[in-house]
């Protein structure tokens, strides 16, 4: 982050990252994905409602593979 008394805005390299970022494929990186937006949380236009979405979607996968992990438990 830079601060300044004029202003204050993300690094450009870290933002490069942001948006460079490959669409992730599995849950681990998703959360990866959101500690690091998640620092710039103010600098991204309706961020809460992007970040919500893929919130919901990691809580959804982390359900379903718990789901998975009980009915295999159960026929075992």
């Amino acid at each position: 982050m830079v601060i300044r008394p004029e202003e204050i805005k993300m690094e450009e390299e870290k933002m490069k990252r942001v948006l460079d970022w490959l669409t992730p494929k599995i849950v681990k990186n998703v959360q990866k994905f959101l500690e690091l937006a998640n620092y710039y949380w103010q600098f991204i236009k309706d961020f809460t409602v992007i970040a919500r979405q893929l919130y919901d979607l990691v809580k959804k996968i982390r359900s379903e593979v718990v789901q998975r992990d009980k009915r295999r438990h159960f026929r075992s």
